[in-house]
């Protein structure tokens, strides 16, 4: 009976948090329009943008592909390596209980493992490798579900619209924004609660990520980017991840208010650019 009694509290809770999350969503909705409007509008300007948006990613130059192996090494190795850390020193503390000692061993050793394949796919340009086999929604939801296993805030995410195989570049651009994302939150957040929405519409997919954290300034964070060892770095990375695709990024933050990031790419099918 107790455990029935559980069931249905925890039910609740994520269910009224889902309607919170719905709520957020929607007073983003205004801004979302002027979004796909001036997406629709660069669209019809030039009939070939799509060709050309790939074409772009692929052949930015010397430059552009050191940003792209930056913005790998920081989302790969550096969050790979910071969590095989947090796992070595919290094995460490657990030098009393040696199932638990065992457990993080044993977590470490998969980040280790995991890194080194990101590592390896990143230096032959790959997409991330949880898209290899899944769809993005699959592999978002599986991101999602890895990280709060560690992790006491409760995570709700949820696909809206009909979902299409994207572009693998504009498929592998979200992914890494929702995992830098969850990265910001994990350091900085001090969130009880995340939610994720991944919205498919006509001309736009939308990637929305909320949380009810500390917040901060978003403007001062980017301002600061790499100097300050906070947000910044992580909000440029996205920035320019989704600026070599056309997307955007908007970010709303307050101190004490939680944070809202919300990342638009324009809808290219996964043949377009093939």
């Amino acid at each position: 009976m107790v455990g029935y009694l559980a069931a249905i509290a925890f039910q609740t809770v994520v269910i009224g948090w889902i309607n919170l999350l719905s709520s957020r969503l929607n007073e983003q909705h205004q801004r979302r329009k002027r979004t796909v409007a001036e997406l629709r509008s660069a669209l019809t300007e030039n009939a070939g943008l799509h060709a050309q948006l790939i074409t772009q990613a692929r052949e930015a130059g010397v430059l552009d592909e050191r940003q792209r192996m930056a913005g790998e090494i920081h989302d790969t190795l550096a969050q790979g390596l910071a969590g095989i850390i947090r796992q070595l020193e919290a094995a460490e503390h657990a030098e009393g209980d040696r199932e638990v000692w065992r457990r993080h061993l044993m977590a470490a050793k998969d980040l280790a493992r995991d890194s080194l394949a990101e590592a390896r796919r990143s230096v032959q340009a790959l997409r991330p490798e949880q898209l290899e086999s899944r769809t993005l929604p699959d592999a978002l939801e599986s991101l999602v579900e890895g990280w709060a296993q560690a992790r006491e805030p409760k995570v709700a995410f949820a696909t809206t619209g009909t979902a299409i195989p994207l572009h693998a570049e504009l498929e592998a651009t979200l992914y890494r924004v929702a995992q830098e994302a969850l990265a910001n939150i994990a350091k900085h957040a001090r969130a009880s609660k995340v939610g994720i929405t991944l919205s498919y519409m006509e001309d736009v997919v939308v990637l929305d990520v909320l949380d009810d954290g500390v917040g901060f300034d978003p403007a001062a964070a980017e301002a600061e980017a790499g100097t300050s060892g906070g947000h910044g770095l992580g909000l440029v990375a996205m920035r320019r991840r989704l600026g070599r695709v056309a997307g955007t990024l908007d970010i709303e933050s307050a101190r004490g208010e939680g944070t809202a990031i919300s990342a638009a790419v324009p809808v290219i099918p996964q043949e377009a650019g093939a």
